[in-house]
């Protein structure tokens, strides 16, 4: 494990032990591009449960830090992690 992922872990742990920080899950998301920033509202099954606005440089970097999970998560698999698009075709298709 790198520095970077430690520190990363170290600050998850705090975060997760804090009781004055939010623990959101959702299982979908829609997105709003806007000029400057990116808004996402958070769902789980279908009903909202959080708003989240980010600039669009937060947004492109965190977007590249999942691709790469996501992408290592794969290789190591060997199997291919479906987005809703892939999955909402795959049911057209019965």
């Amino acid at each position: 494990m790198s520095e970077t992922d430690i520190g990363a872990f170290e600050v998850l742990k705090k975060a997760s032990e804090s009781k004055d920080i939010p623990k959101i899950y959702f299982n979908s998301a829609s997105c709003v591009l806007h000029p400057g920033d990116i808004s996402m509202v958070l769902e789980v099954n279908e009903n909202p449960v959080a708003v989240i606005n980010m600039s669009l440089t937060t947004a492109k970097s965190i977007a590249a830090v999942i691709g790469s999970m996501i992408a290592d998560v794969e290789e190591r698999t060997g199997s291919r992690v479906m987005t809703f698009n892939d999955a909402r075709t795959a049911f057209r298709e019965q």
